[in-house]
Parts: structure tokens; sequence; C-alpha cells
């Protein structure tokens, strides 16, 4: 075992439950967890063996969690810029994902979770991704945190017919999924941990819905999927099963404090009850509804849901269709997207936001015991990040997060640590060669591109 560390000199947002910040603060860590957090003067005085990093009076966080991304979707960056739902995955998400091979899938997620960490995530929750195995080997070989699911289907959609990760009938998509439990929860020194999927509701039957209801119960494990995101997904499932999306799930029995739904930008208020009452949680994929066009400011209910009390996560949904994996920036999408959309500047915020990129994440994937924040037990896992840019100024302490969120982001990031081991430092990747490593998700976007048949268009010449 390593000797323990301490990182001092840095105002520390420690997220605990009075949400203290510490304005000369320090973070100690051995093994991987947190021992101390506090005062700078007294934590080295705990632990004057511990070997110490000065934080060069920057902002040191909880890292960010990323709870939804489909990582090996890094390949997919620049393919679906203004291009229509259903276009997107008829011309080229449905291809892709038919023909990529494992080791694209690997390079993909590599590219993935080296621009996470190096924008200040450490965890990240996958809902389903060609090559799952190749995927969980990325996260191990880079260093992040991991929770993978199956995408587990068994209903047809004409966009997106079933995934050759799903199967062909109820038993066979869940017993897909528990062999994926039984193979990799644990693995990586307990980095990743499996998920039972369901894909969304439009593509999975209620037999399926049942099957991973009763899996991740046995299992004490999450389930993560896509719910309603768009108002066709519920016509959808009135068509299918006599109801919308939210009331199925409820009436089935998924919707429950294991359940995390992501966009969720058509439910209604009734809804948003339901899914208070069933202590479910819901990740807000901001950046990829602007680009995609999926409607969830517009339209969501992403205010109403947090002042009914429900866990609500942020995620970039993909490298393809966010563009960035900056949590920062997805935080100020959140934090003020919703107040022009209401016409009202008290709504939501960059303290609620941060809520939903730390604590909330970790809740959404089932980790709310061991992330989300700075404190005494938990993973010591945290994003250091400069304060000396001109965006900083003049009150770069005043309301630190509120700087962070409104007028920084993660382009400030200078350390990261997963279970307290450096990954980032000066903001460079320590845990792969960067230059290899971006070298073959080129290599390997191209070779997917042109197998593919994937159109690449240039809107205007490149000379």
């Amino acid at each position: 075992m390593t000797r323990g560390q301490i990182l001092f000199n840095a105002t520390v947002v420690s997220m605990n439950p009075r949400r203290e910040i510490f304005g000369d603060g320090a973070l100690a860590w051995e093994g991987g967890r947190i021992v101390a957090v506090g005062r700078s003067q007294e934590v080295l005085q705990q632990h004057p063996e511990f070997d110490r990093i000065d934080g060069e009076a920057g902002l040191l966080a909880p890292g960010f969690i990323d709870a939804h991304n489909h990582s090996a979707h890094f390949l997919t960056k620049g393919l679906l810029d203004d291009v229509a739902v259903e276009e997107r995955w008829k011309t080229r998400l449905y291809p892709f994902e038919q023909a990529v091979s494992a080791d694209e899938a690997y390079w993909g997620a590599s590219g993935t979770f080296a621009e996470q960490l190096l924008h200040g995530t450490t965890c990240v929750g996958d809902p389903g991704s060609a090559h799952p195995h190749a995927v969980a080997r990325a996260a191990e070989d880079t260093g992040i945190r991991l929770l993978l699911a199956g995408s587990t289907t068994d209903s047809f959609d004409a966009a997106r017919p079933l995934s050759p990760e799903g199967g062909s009938d109820a038993d066979a998509a869940a017993a897909r999924n528990e062999r994926l439990f039984d193979e990799l929860d644990g693995a990586a020194s307990g980095r990743i941990r499996v998920a039972f999927g369901l894909w969304s509701d439009s593509t999975v039957s209620d037999a399926l819905c049942k099957r991973v209801r009763d899996l991740a119960e046995r299992r004490q494990a999450v389930i993560h999927g896509h719910l309603a995101t768009r108002e066709a997904d519920n016509l959808n499932s009135l068509r299918q099963h006599g109801m919308r999306a939210v009331p199925r799930y409820h009436q089935l029995g998924v919707l429950g404090p294991r359940f995390t739904g992501a966009h969720a930008g058509a439910i209604d208020d009734a809804e948003v009850e339901l899914l208070a009452r069933a202590g479910a949680t819901i990740t807000h994929c901001p950046s990829a509804s602007m680009l995609g066009g999926f409607g969830c400011i517009a339209h969501g209910r992403f205010p109403e849901l947090v002042a009914a009390g429900v866990n609500v996560a942020l995620g970039a949904d993909a490298a393809s269709i966010s563009r960035f994996l900056d949590m920062p920036r997805l935080m100020y999408l959140a934090a003020c997207a919703h107040k022009d959309v209401r016409r009202d500047a008290t709504v939501l915020g960059a303290h609620a936001a941060m809520e939903m990129a730390t604590l909330g994440g970790a809740q959404a994937l089932g980790l709310r015991d061991t992330l989300g924040t700075l404190e005494p037990g938990k993973q010591a896992d945290f994003v250091l990040l400069r304060t000396d840019g001109i965006e900083w100024q003049p009150r770069p302490l005043l309301n630190p997060v509120a700087n962070l969120v409104y007028s920084s982001g993660g382009h400030r990031v200078d350390s990261v640590a997963v279970a307290g081991r450096l990954l980032v430092r000066h903001g460079r990747l320590m845990s792969r060669d960067f230059n290899e490593l971006m070298e073959r998700a080129r290599t390997a976007s191209q070779s997917i591109v042109s197998r593919a048949g994937l159109p690449e268009q240039r809107t205007w010449p490149v000379l």
C-alpha cells in the first residue's frame, strides 16, 4: 500500500450535508479512501507522515459524475451534427452499432474516458454500448470508474432494430445482461460495476421489464435506461401498451430507488409526482437535447423534478451528440437554460447543478455511500481546478461554486484522482499514452466510418 497523501492549500467544496466549503482546506487519503477533510493546518497536523501536494490555491471538489454516456460513440463525433433524430439512427448510429468491432469500441471508449478525466469526470454510467467487455477494459486501462449496463432490449424499433448486445426475446436479453453482471461486476478492484439495462421504453416488452426488475432486486443493482425522451416515445407507448411511458414503468414495478432514466423531456406534472413517490432518478442531458433537438429544455420539467425532491443527475449522452464531455459546461446549461425558458432568473442555478454533477450522479449510479462528497470513509475521487484565470476574477472565492459553473470550466482542471490515484496532473493524462490513444481513436473512427458506409458531410468546403 502506498503512503497516505494530503492535498492542502485549496478551497475544498466538500458537498457534505452542511455543504461546507473550507477556504484554506485540505484532503487526506490513504488506501484509496478519504481519511480527513478540513482546514489545512488541522489536517496536516493530524497526518504529519503523509506525503504532501500543494493545491496552489485551487478549487478541490468531488470528482464529477457523468451519469449517462454511450462511451464507444466517441468515434461518431462529427457525424451527427444538425441531422434529424430518425436519420441519425437509420444512417449513422444503428449502422455503427452493427458494424463496430471490439477493438474499435475499445479505442472509442478510451477516447471518451480520456476526455472525461481531463475535464474532471471520475465516474461514468454507460447505459449500453456495443462490445461491453471492450468498454470495461478501456475503463480499467484508463483508470476511470464505470457503471456499465447491458444494451438490453427485446422489441423492434423501426429506427433502431435489435442491437447485437440485446437479445431476441425477454429471457435471452435478460440472461445476456445477467452474464455481463457475473463476468464484470466488481472488476478493476471494484472500479467497474454492472447495472441492468432497459434500453428504452419503446424497445422493451412487459416481460423483459419484469425480468430486469427482479434481477436488479436480487443482485442489488441499478436499472439504467432511457425514459420518455420525446413525446413520440409516449405516443409509441400508448400504441403498444395503452399508457404513457412513466405510468407503464410504474405499473410494472420498474420505477423505484434503483431506477435511473435518462432524458425524460416528455413527462407531465402527474408523472413528476409519480417519479418523486417512487424515489427514481432522472438524468438530465442538456447538451445532447440542445444539439440533438430532443426538446428537454423547452418542454422538460426539470425545475419541477428538483422541487418535488426527485434525484436529478447530469449526463452528456455521448461525445457525438453532446460534442463535449466537460461537466462544468453541462452544469452551466442545466443551471441557466431553464431560467430562460421560464423567464425566471431564480430557477435552479449553479449550486443545484453542482449537486446534480456530484451527489445526484452518485445516487443515480447506486454509489452514494462511496462517492459524491469529500468526507472521511468515501472514495478519494476528486478534481482540482486552477482559480488563477482571468475568468475567476475579481472575487474568485466569494461563491466558488458559482464561479466554476458560470465563469470557468473543465479547461481549468489541474489534477484528477480516482481511488486516490492521480490520473491527471497539471492538465496531463498520466494513466495512458495520450498521443497513442488519440492516434488509435482516429484510426478506429476512420475504419468504422469506411466499413459501415457512414456519411461524412462537409458543410463548407475545406480547401
